[in-house]
């Protein structure tokens, strides 16, 4: 029978035997990625079913943005025949008279600017989102258990469609900034005719400078880390866009300027 006061009389921690180490367990040359535990075969919504969700979600921002746009009505601050007055003595139909009201136009066209920048950089956002995912996960071996080859090639139809209708709007959207900056410098050229002129119509070159920087800072992008001009379409693009083509650019060249864009 033990007994049981052994316990009691143990030798102190220091004079107990060390255990004998155990072998580690041998590790085999190449690991065999376990099915069940591959992030690969997760389970989760089709790819090409979670693109067409993304493109909706797009869809349904971007109609209250566009029909901002429209109620904006840029296109009336457009700066035509430069050149011709460059040459010519003509009629300026932008020109306001006064020092007053050539601020107050500078204004609101910042003000019109801002309101399409910011929403537009978060569409732009959600449109390098589908993109990455429609490169990196749609291409000729795509497949689907539950679809027939004609339900793939329609969706993918579907899915490139609304790729080229998102470039579309943020295009247009460029191409609202482009006129506003270009009438946002037409109005500073009027305005440096009002430096130290002398009366009511006066402005020191100070505050004409800090002004001109603060739209700078604004039109760059510099305010929303936001290059918008990356979707000032060239003729490559408009064509693409009229013929209904989705150009499915490499990740270091289209994606790689959106992300470059967006500062991501």
């Amino acid at each position: 029978m033990p007994n049981p006061y052994d316990d009691l009389f143990d030798p102190p921690e220091n004079e107990k035997p060390t255990p004998p180490r155990e072998k580690p367990a041998a590790q085999p040359l190449f690991s065999t990625p376990d099915p069940f535990n591959d992030h690969r075969f997760e389970d989760g919504p089709d790819a090409l079913d979670a693109i067409l969700e993304k493109i909706a979600e797009f869809n349904g921002e971007a109609e209250g943005f566009s029909q901002m746009l429209s109620k904006l009505r840029v296109v009336d601050h457009e700066v035509k025949n430069k050149t011709m007055r460059l040459f010519f003595v003509s009629n300026d139909p932008h020109k306001r008279g006064s020092l007053a009201g050539e601020k107050q136009y500078h204004e609101l066209q910042m003000t019109k600017f801002l309101a399409i920048i910011e929403p537009m950089r978060g569409l732009a956002e959600m449109h390098l989102e589908t993109v990455k995912r429609f490169n990196s996960d749609i291409d000729a071996h795509y497949f689907n258990v539950d679809k027939t080859k004609g339900e793939i090639e329609s969706e993918k139809t579907l899915a490139m469609d609304g790729i080229n209708l998102q470039r579309k709007i943020l295009a247009e959207a460029c191409d609202a900034l482009q006129i506003l900056d270009g009438g946002l410098k037409d109005t500073e050229r009027r305005l440096k005719g009002y430096v130290n002129a002398g009366g009511k119509n006066n402005i020191s070159g100070s505050e004409f400078e800090l002004l001109s920087r603060k739209r700078q800072a604004l039109t760059k992008g510099l305010d929303h880390q936001f290059d918008y001009t990356i979707f000032d379409t060239n003729l490559l693009d408009k064509t693409a866009f009229t013929l209904g083509i989705y150009l499915k650019e490499t990740s270091a060249q289209y994606l790689g300027k959106l992300g470059k864009a967006l500062n991501q």
